[in-house]
């Protein structure tokens, strides 16, 4: 399913995903925010959304998602706009699920996943999630490891998808993963 588009034509969809997911589409493929200069990545790539706190969704030119946000943090988050939309629609807030140490096996990832997920869902109009995610196609009753296991492995594949930001002093700052530990 090309999601960007479906977005694109659909300008009430869009904005009942935007108002569940924080994900504001841009018109169109646009540069990143390189911030006047100081901010340089190390794979290609154009936004094609951003989030309220002024994160900016990557296409790449694998054609895999990446993800930089105004804390420093950039990281591959999917392989394919499959992907992606999955785990946002599933996951509700998947900057909820990057702690590492609940990735251990599949029993505790989907315990996880399922908690964060019940937590997000509290404040969340089901009926909107629901009309969304059957939009998509996305199935809101399946277990939740694969989808995050996905995520977990295209935030670690190499090469990795990061920023470096050009401090005033000529040093160099690398920024964080979007696992932490």
């Amino acid at each position: 399913m090309d999601y960007l588009k479906a977005l694109h034509e659909n300008p009430d969809l869009a904005e009942e995903f935007d108002s569940l997911f924080d994900f504001f589409l841009l018109d169109e493929l646009s540069p990143r925010d390189e911030a006047d200069g100081r901010a340089t990545f190390t794979l290609p790539g154009m936004a094609f959304a951003r989030d309220g706190s002024g994160g900016e969704y990557h296409l790449l030119e694998d054609d895999s998602i990446g993800y930089y946000s105004s804390e420093g943090e950039a990281g591959r988050l999917a392989e394919s706009m499959d992907d992606l939309f999955s785990l946002i629609v599933s996951c509700i807030c998947w900057h909820d699920c990057c702690d590492a140490k609940e990735y251990a096996d599949s029993k505790t990832l989907e315990e996880y996943g399922q908690r964060q997920r019940n937590i997000n869902l509290e404040d969340m109009d089901m009926d909107s999630w629901r009309r969304v995610a059957d939009a998509f196609a996305i199935p809101t009753d399946e277990p939740l490891a694969p989808v995050l296991e996905r995520f977990r492995k295209a935030t670690q594949r190499q090469p990795l998808y990061q920023c470096m930001f050009h401090e005033d002093d000529g040093s160099l700052t690398e920024s964080y993963g979007l696992m932490f530990e």
